[in-house]
């Protein structure tokens, strides 16, 4: 693996992990709204997000590469409703989808075929992402500002998300 190629995939660890800050603040926002629906499952996305950031530090290592942990940025939202934190999620796997992509773009420059396969992996997950994404969106707009529809979605997604781990 090339350096510059290993400098990108570090540079994702330090993303996925910032997804998972993001993820608890949106999670935050709905516990403190009495979402639990919600807050549940933006925890279970920050679960997801540190489970890929380890796994591209595993590749780095199997790699034979340095992993280099920097600072983790503060996740500093104003969310106001719903709707808000929904679409603050939705601009933020679009965010990484397109750092995932430039990764694999560059792996396709450098010819390094197993960083393609291994991307291939993250390309499919980040298709999922925001597909529950846009989901999300629609479903959180159809209630439009009707309180009890909103509880009503969130008991819904309460019922369909397990717990992450302890």
């Amino acid at each position: 693996m090339k350096q510059n190629v290993a400098d990108l995939l570090n540079a994702q660890v330090n993303k996925e992990f910032y997804s998972a800050y993001l993820y608890l603040g949106i999670s935050k926002f709905f516990t403190k709204a009495k979402l639990y629906g919600f807050a549940n499952w933006y925890r279970v996305q920050a679960t997801e997000e540190q489970e890929h950031a380890m796994k591209i530090y595993d590749y780095l290592l199997d790699s034979k590469q340095d992993v280099c942990l920097e600072a983790i940025d503060k996740v500093d939202i104003k969310i106001e409703s719903a709707l808000a934190a929904v679409i603050e999620a939705d601009k933020h796997e679009q965010y990484i989808t397109a750092e995932i992509c430039k990764i694999m773009d560059l792996a396709i420059a450098e010819n390094d075929y197993t960083t393609q396969s291994f991307l291939d992996w993250f390309i499919e997950e980040q298709k999922e992402e925001e597909e529950n994404s846009r989901k999300m969106i629609s479903r959180v707009e159809a209630v439009g500002s009707d309180r009890r529809l909103l509880y009503m979605l969130d008991k819904k997604i309460e019922r369909s998300v397990s717990n992450p781990p302890l």
